[in-house]
């Protein structure tokens, strides 16, 4: 039996660097009108070395998604922050001290994230959490002035467990990138999978400290236990290399492949079950599908998210009756749908995560062959065994 991983801190090798360099954009205004912004609205970018474009895809993101939104006079300030909380929490305290901050929004590691919401609390400014939902949200995070919402990694992996344990069989093999190996979602995969009686016959964490070459001995651990099949957990160009390997060793393996969707993203022809909380391009929303090809922007889950950031709070924004104070609009995203490229989502309960439609496909049968499904609920605190990094899914 695998024992719980215990939280710890991570920062890669270089991070430091992406983490102190904080800097503040010139505002982009959101309307046509008036030059002074009814809504000015700080937004923090993450600063990702594993995954460097997902800053742009967040960013593009949010402000594609305000602009479908039709909100108006709308002034967003970005500031770029990285895995360490210290230097962007010092320069959003500056930001909020001189009251000219109506509301806070980004992509924030939880460290991060809780140093913000100190702040946002003390100023009285609202906060809007863009996360991947790699960890779970623990009760004392709630707030009244704040909302989450993510890529529901947790979720995503358990009910990964469920279709796979249908599809494949009860004898999984964990294969998992250093920087996965410390998160909530393996514990959520684990969780599920055991109480549906599966068992974890392996592990390999590959990229783990004085552990070379990568993937030396992971042909061996698979087939020494011959699993029904491995669930490949990886991001980034380690996936893309990970894909690579297992292209290669397909045949002498002789086992399935399932895991998150960008497992498939680097490499045609790789066959695996996956679960998404969002649907590929061939099978988006229309109008969405054009918003994104004609802002230049690639249809990636960090684009998504900030799409869906932007879009629900546009929506809200532009539906504010003059005078309508923050706090009053932040009370009514509460109950309001989450809505953009994902489809309509909505808070789990205090606003903590986003839940929704969950997307499967398994290219074992037909490439195409994709059908919509509610999302299982996410482990709650009290079942998930919590062990992981404090730092960022993507942000180390």
């Amino acid at each position: 039996m695998i024992a719980p991983l215990h939280r710890r801190h991570f920062l890669a090798t270089g991070g430091a660097v992406a983490a102190t360099g904080v800097q503040l954009s010139a505002p982009v205004l959101a309307s046509v009108g008036p030059t002074r912004p009814q809504w000015r609205i700080l937004g923090i970018a993450p600063a990702s070395e594993k995954l460097p474009q997902l800053a742009h895809d967040y960013r593009q993101g949010v402000e594609l998604g305000l602009a479908q939104a039709g909100a108006s006079q709308v002034g967003l300030t970005w500031l770029s922050a990285g895995p360490l909380p210290g230097a962007p929490a010092k320069a959003i305290g500056s930001a909020l001290q001189d009251g000219k901050i109506d509301a806070v929004m980004g992509w924030m590691p939880p460290l991060l994230a809780k140093k913000v919401l100190a702040l946002t609390e003390k100023a009285g400014v609202p906060l809007w959490i863009s996360d991947s939902g790699a960890d779970i949200a623990a009760p004392s995070e709630h707030h009244p002035l704040q909302v989450r919402h993510s890529l529901e990694l947790c979720a995503m992996a358990s009910a990964l467990a469920d279709k796979v344990h249908a599809q494949c069989g009860p004898r999984a093999f964990l294969s998992m990138g250093w920087h996965e190996s410390g998160y909530d979602f393996i514990q959520a995969f684990q969780h599920r999978w055991r109480s549906l009686g599966g068992q974890i016959v392996g592990r390999h964490i590959a990229g783990a400290p004085g552990r070379s070459p990568e993937f030396g001995d992971l042909k061996q651990a698979i087939v020494s236990q011959q699993p029904d099949v491995v669930i490949a957990l990886f991001s980034g160009s380690q996936a893309n290399r990970f894909t690579q390997w297992w292209q290669a060793q397909t045949d002498s393996l002789r086992t399935e492949l399932a895991g998150f969707p960008w497992l498939s993203d680097g490499a045609s022809g790789v066959r695996a079950w996956t679960v998404a909380s969002w649907p590929t391009a061939n099978i988006a929303e229309p109008g969405w599908k054009a918003g994104f090809a004609q802002a230049g922007l690639a249809w990636t889950a960090g684009a998504l998210l900030g799409a869906e950031a932007g879009f629900s709070l546009g929506t809200a924004l532009a539906a504010a009756t003059p005078g309508t104070s923050a706090h009053d609009l932040w009370a009514t995203l509460h109950t309001a749908s989450l809505t953009g490229p994902r489809g309509v989502r909505r808070w789990a309960d205090t606003a903590s995560d986003s839940v929704g439609p969950l997307w499967e496909r398994s290219t074992v049968l037909n490439a195409q062959a994709w059908r919509e499904r509610q999302a299982y609920p996410a482990l709650s605190v009290s079942s998930a065994a919590h062990g992981g990094w404090t730092t960022g899914y993507f942000l180390t």
